[in-house]
């Protein structure tokens, strides 16, 4: 049987959300398939949740001790193929690798936010040397076919997945009466110091407005669990960011039945369709109209539920867990 190695380096950077959920959650759905056994790759020092059929193997940290040392752990497993989380993967592998390109934010100065140019190298090259690279979402498929150009390897277009909730109802939806929930980061691309001057100008023409609430690292971390549950009871789920690879928040409220209010951003485009209600990252008095008219209209809010949802189904860990299969058949064969 084949052997493949999953880089699980994206779970090393503090609680695993949002991208990193998803990667464990496709990774449980694909040990369950059968298709090969793997190894999950894990930072030194990171605890997970065991995953029937699935062994793991400590992995060096940092970018020097990733190059120097994954090979040698590679041939050490037998890997017949790395398939890593992130865009970093060994140059000199023995095996065939993929790369997982979630965003590259330097190519859109726009949103003010800057990588070191040595960072951008490293990733450029390391793309480059890959076997075939993963991306979340149709945009950064054609922002990697642009930084590599002609040496690009073939990439793939696997959208992220999350576990779908309950089905809503009318009923279920019309008793939503929690915040205005915001997942996600404080990172400036989120934008959020404009959604907040958004909500209090909303609040002054609505005073049973529903509050903000923010849930995401660093300050505002909680449960998984007690993020679903806010998921099931809050008023919309919003999510206005001035930039994404994908928009990992506008998926989960869509599979929890949560009305979206987001960014109207070409991935967010991809994941929702019609089923969301779209808004100018940029204005701040539409976002304000926005949050009015998603809160006071009932029939709006049990409209984008249900669709939503519908459009959830197709983004699941088992949707996922499926496209990586016929991607390593294709480079095993």
């Amino acid at each position: 049987m084949k052997v493949i190695a999953f880089d699980g380096i994206c779970l090393g950077d503090g609680p695993v959300t949002g991208v990193g959920r998803s990667f464990l959650n496709a990774l449980t759905a694909y040990a369950n398939r059968r298709d090969a056994e793997c190894i999950l790759l894990l930072p030194k020092g990171v605890e997970t949740t065991p995953i029937a059929s699935v062994r793991v193997v400590e992995a060096p940290r940092g970018a020097i001790r990733r190059q120097q040392q994954l090979p040698r752990l590679l041939k050490s497993v037998d890997a017949s193929l790395l398939h890593s989380s992130v865009a970093s993967v060994p140059l000199r592998a023995a095996c065939p690798t993929i790369a997982t390109a979630h965003d590259l934010p330097w190519l859109h100065p726009e949103i003010g936010e800057a990588h070191r140019p040595w960072r951008q190298f490293a990733i450029k090259r390391s793309l480059r040397s890959a076997s075939r690279i993963l991306s979340p979402s149709t945009m950064t498929s054609h922002d990697v076919a642009s930084l590599l150009g002609q040496r690009c390897p073939p990439i793939d277009l696997v959208m992220h997945g999350t576990e779908l909730g309950i089905k809503p109802t009318g009923a279920t939806t019309a008793a939503r009466n929690g915040p205005f929930l915001v997942l996600g980061d404080n990172r400036p691309r989120k934008n959020l110091e404009r959604l907040r001057a958004a909500h209090q100008t909303a609040k002054t023409q609505c005073i049973d407005l529903p509050p903000l609430q923010f849930v995401g690292p660093p300050n505002h971390y909680i449960k998984e669990s007690d993020k679903h549950d806010l998921l099931k009871t809050c008023r919309a789920l919003i999510h206005v960011s001035l930039f994404e690879g994908f928009g990992m928040p506008v998926l989960e409220g869509l599979a929890n039945g949560a009305p979206v209010l987001c960014s109207d951003l070409a991935p967010h485009r991809e994941i929702a369709g019609d089923a969301a209600l779209f808004v100018s990252p940029h204005n701040t008095r539409s976002m304000a109209e926005a949050l009015l008219q998603i809160h006071a209209d009932t029939d709006l809010r049990q409209r984008l539920a249900l669709a939503g949802y519908e459009r959830a189904r197709r983004l699941t860990p088992t949707a996922t867990a499926a496209r990586w299969s016929i991607i390593h058949q294709a480079l095993l064969s």
